[in-house]
């Protein structure tokens, strides 16, 4: 019910400053701009990525740095299987000993649930590769894990960030 809410609250902000239309765009291909912290999420079509349940690959550039961070969304096994997002850096000594390195050998930023935001809500992003992109992406609690994230505070010591992103363009491919 939360999340069907801030779905609501946020496709508000779809529309004015959307640039590319999902139907014309593949997920795969879709760039997306959280709004508040101007965080992008750039997409890429799948190449030989080493995970056999990997759906997408992308990338998060953070503002006012160089940095653009290794992303991906598999999906879990089983019956109620689920989009699973994951953003990752690279493992300070800190991050090692709280448990956040992963099999990739780099650390976890923000990890969970990825949802589609359409004109009808939050819905569970499609498992193709060759979806559409939907007007928005929810990663919920990913602005506060973000914000947190020692790398953005520096560089944005005044800055936050939300867990909705719009589409904003289509890369060629």
């Amino acid at each position: 019910m939360i999340l069907r809410k801030l779905a609501f609250a946020f496709l508000g902000l779809l529309g004015p400053i959307q640039a590319a239309s999902a139907r014309e765009c593949l997920l795969s291909h879709a760039t997306y701009r959280e709004p508040r912290s101007g965080a992008v999420l750039q997409f890429r079509p799948l190449d030989n990525e080493p995970a056999a349940l990997t759906a997408q690959v992308f990338s998060l550039s953070v503002p006012n740095t160089d940095k653009n961070l290794p992303a991906d969304i598999t999906w879990t096994n089983g019956k109620n299987s689920f989009p699973l997002g994951t953003i990752r850096h690279a493992c300070t000594d800190d991050d090692r000993e709280a448990g956040l390195q992963d099999g990739s050998g780099l650390c976890r930023i923000w990890e969970g649930q990825v949802y589609a935001l359409t004109g009808g809500g939050a819905e569970q992003l499609n498992s193709r590769e060759a979806t559409p992109a939907p007007k928005g992406l929810l990663l919920p609690d990913f602005g506060v894990a973000f914000t947190e994230w020692a790398d953005f505070a520096n560089a944005n010591p005044d800055g936050s960030a939300w867990d909705a992103f719009t589409l904003t363009g289509c890369g060629d491919g």
